[in-house]
């Protein structure tokens, strides 16, 4: 009996050795391909240069002038001229909302490089109200009137492009991703949950590491 204890014990002493030395390594050494695979991925769907976006300048008292988006990764969504608060606007605000808080402003003693970039001329009482009593709203770009045609030159010019380049079907409504240096890298159906989901990923992948 105590033979057969014996045995049972140093089978189970040399399957833990072999799961130590083999199963473990195996398994840390899937984990890391498959997350080194990823990023590869990632980064290879950000390689498209689409163009630049526009400055946002803001001239302060003194004179000085300063482009809100400077070093900024920046998330930009073209609303047009007079937009209503419809169904795909609201879920695109509210979009914008769970941006800022994974990423947006959180103190000032934390790096800051993150923007949404909203563009829109006038919009309806109710738009414009429910874009302004979102969080969020104090610290979103808002592009109200000046620009709107150039801004939605450049952002046309650009998704044209990366349709084209991409195989990929229209959609009404979309995000640019742009990066720290201004180029836009990517673009994604505003709509799509899925796509929403694969630029959050894109943007924790390209904002600055401090």
């Amino acid at each position: 009996m105590a033979e057969k204890v014996s045995i049972k014990r140093k089978l189970w002493v040399w399957s833990v050795l072999a799961l130590l030395l083999f199963g473990l390594p195996a398994v840390s050494w899937l984990y890391l391909r498959n997350g080194l695979n990823w990023r590869k991925e990632a980064q290879a769907e950000l390689k498209g240069e689409y163009g630049k976006i526009l400055p946002v300048t803001v001239i302060y008292p003194d004179g000085s002038k300063d482009n809100l988006l400077t070093q900024k990764v920046c998330v930009i969504h073209y609303f047009g001229a007079n937009p209503d608060l419809t169904p795909e606007n609201k879920f695109i605000l509210d979009t914008g909302e769970r941006l800022f808080k994974q990423f947006g402003f959180k103190s000032a003693a934390i790096p800051d490089h993150f923007r949404l970039v909203m563009i829109s001329q006038d919009g309806t009482a109710e738009f414009r109200s429910y874009a302004r009593t979102l969080p969020s709203a104090d610290y979103a770009t808002w592009v109200w009137s000046g620009g709107l045609n150039a801004w939605r030159a450049v952002l046309i010019n650009a998704y044209t492009l990366y349709c084209q380049q991409n195989n990929t079907k229209p959609a009404m409504h979309y995000y640019a991703l742009a990066d720290t240096t201004g180029t836009i890298r990517r673009f994604y159906n505003a709509l799509d949950e899925k796509e929403v989901g694969r630029m959050v990923e894109h943007i924790a992948l390209i904002l600055p590491r401090e």
